[in-house]
């Protein structure tokens, strides 16, 4: 394998752990909150909202998914943002968890950046949120899986890289862990896939050193 500094580095295994990119929606006050007051996941980020309301920012039909959940951790707005529409069914479903329904657009969030304290609507209004959840795009951060020919799986943000339950890819002798090998982005669930690729790696060096056994 031949590094950007044109050094060589040869390997019996490779674990890939390049991780995704995100794409963020085109607003205004968005980018910089990126991470604290605009969020992706209310396991990881929603206690640190403290009760505060709360707005999800549909760029799909997730807005659904993330709307439902999120009333645990603070009253909710569900901002359609033209890019889902709610059946009468839905309507009733986010109605029966107390989800609010905005179909006015968001243009721009205010507050101390990277804290949030309100969006503004194109109608003029101002809604306080103190975290506002997205659904980003994610691609792989690097080709290199591609390169080496690694099957890939449409996630709901984007695509990941396949692994079975020890991490390994379809091309014998190269692993993938964390974001760029999960549907799921988590740090916790990253770390840990970290881990197995790591103990699959190395028991496949001892017990399978040609890989032409099962690790």
């Amino acid at each position: 394998m031949a590094l950007a500094s044109g050094a060589a580095v040869t390997a019996h295994r490779l674990v890939l752990a390049y991780g995704v990119r995100d794409t963020l929606p085109d607003l205004p006050g968005l980018p910089e909150r990126w991470g604290h007051g605009v969020l992706h996941c209310p396991y990881c980020h929603g206690y640190e909202l403290n009760r505060g309301p709360v707005g999800v920012l549909a760029r799909n039909e997730m807005a659904m998914h993330q709307a439902m959940l999120l009333p645990d951790w603070g009253p909710t707005t569900l901002f359609t943002q033209g890019a889902f529409v709610p059946t009468e069914e839905h309507r009733r479903t986010l109605a029966a968890r107390g989800v609010a329904i905005e179909d006015v657009p968001i243009i721009s969030l205010s507050g101390p950046a990277p804290a949030l304290d309100a969006v503004q609507l194109e109608d003029g209004r101002e809604v306080p949120v103190v975290g506002l959840f997205i659904a980003p795009q994610t691609a792989l951060a690097d080709g290199l899986g591609a390169e080496l020919g690694c099957k890939t799986t449409d996630g709901p943000t984007g695509p990941y890289i396949a692994v079975d339950g020890k991490q390994a890819t379809s091309i014998p002798g190269v692993f993938a862990a964390g974001d760029l090998a999960a549907a799921m982005a988590n740090a916790t669930l990253a770390a840990a896939a970290g881990a197995m690729a790591g103990f699959a790696a190395h028991q496949s060096l001892i017990f399978a050193p040609n890989l032409s056994e099962d690790a």
